[in-house]
């Protein structure tokens, strides 16, 4: 993550109007995102200091009717636009969708299962995550047939491991403890 991205999310969300809906400004944020990542002409546009900044601010305004964003999210593209930022607006996104999320009690969470899980499984795990943090749980899952059972639940630096190989290497270090083998 770039110095900059963390500054400009909380500035953002300080500046935002009251029930200013942030969910909706990070999808269509995310449409953005996405068409500045697909497109190197676009980049290139951007980039040009031989073209004129009020063209580019033509252009970003026109991209952001059709994705949707409202005058505040325009405007805060155009000042990341001014700042010579937009382009990594990818980054200022994520943060923001971070911040947003702690401030929401929100938990995001990579959960990496061996096989298909019913939506009452997959519930289930939420629950259990979000007792232990004290927070309400989202997961995105990840297929991995390599894992014998359980799950592996990611949310940033935390790993929570309730694989089956994970509870054997618990139960063979507790015998290693109690028998001083």
């Amino acid at each position: 993550m770039s110095s900059f991205t963390l500054p400009y999310a909380r500035a953002f969300l300080e500046a935002a109007p009251s029930g200013y809906d942030v969910g909706k400004f990070l999808q269509a944020g995310q449409t953005m995102a996405d068409t500045f990542a697909a497109n190197p002409s676009l980049r290139a546009f951007l980039l040009a200091p031989n073209v004129p900044r009020e063209a580019k601010s033509k252009t970003v305004a026109a991209l952001a009717g059709k994705a949707g964003l409202d005058e505040y999210g325009a405007r805060f593209l155009q000042v990341m636009l001014h700042n010579h930022r937009l382009l990594q607006a990818a980054e200022v996104f994520k943060a923001l969708r971070d911040l947003f999320d702690a401030k929401q009690g929100v938990l995001r969470v990579q959960l990496t299962v061996p096989a298909q899980l019913s939506e009452a499984e997959r519930r289930s795990i939420e629950a259990a995550l979000g007792a232990r943090t004290g927070r309400t749980v989202q997961s995105q899952v990840e297929i991995d047939p390599n894992l014998l059972g359980g799950f592996i639940a990611r949310a940033g630096s935390r790993v929570f491991d309730a694989t089956v190989a994970a509870a054997i290497r618990r139960f063979q270090s507790q015998v290693k403890e109690r028998t001083g083998a």
